[in-house]
């Protein structure tokens, strides 16, 4: 665990500073399309489970079938620089192509890319 005052990359003497960060920034990105890859296949299972339960889709919606997927962190100031750094501010969890496939998902539109 770290602590006030500790620098954990003193641990990698091989590393220099920006290799290290750079490796972090790398593996954010890489956990944030999982996250991304997963909420996909939460809504595609969702849509799919709403056709069953209703077939004639009246009761759920897109709003139903995206309930409970935000996720609170990324407003965290580490996610905020690592946008700032990797996507030059922009967050990658809400860009128009990542939000439309999303939506697109809920009406059982899959394009593919998560």
């Amino acid at each position: 665990m770290m602590y006030d005052g500790d620098r954990a990359w003193d641990e990698c003497p091989e590393m220099d500073d920006r290799e290290l960060i750079r490796s972090f920034l790398e593996l954010v990105d890489d956990m944030v399309k999982d996250i991304q890859h997963l909420k996909a296949e939460t809504i595609r299972a969702r849509y799919q489970l709403s056709k069953e339960l209703d077939p004639g889709h009246i009761q759920f919606t897109t709003v139903d079938i995206l309930s409970d997927l935000d996720m609170p962190r990324y407003d965290s100031l580490a996610y905020q620089e690592f946008a700032r750094i990797y996507y030059d501010g922009g967050d990658p969890m809400a860009f128009k192509e990542f939000i439309d496939s999303m939506v697109g998902l809920t009406k059982g539109i899959d394009d593919g890319r998560y």
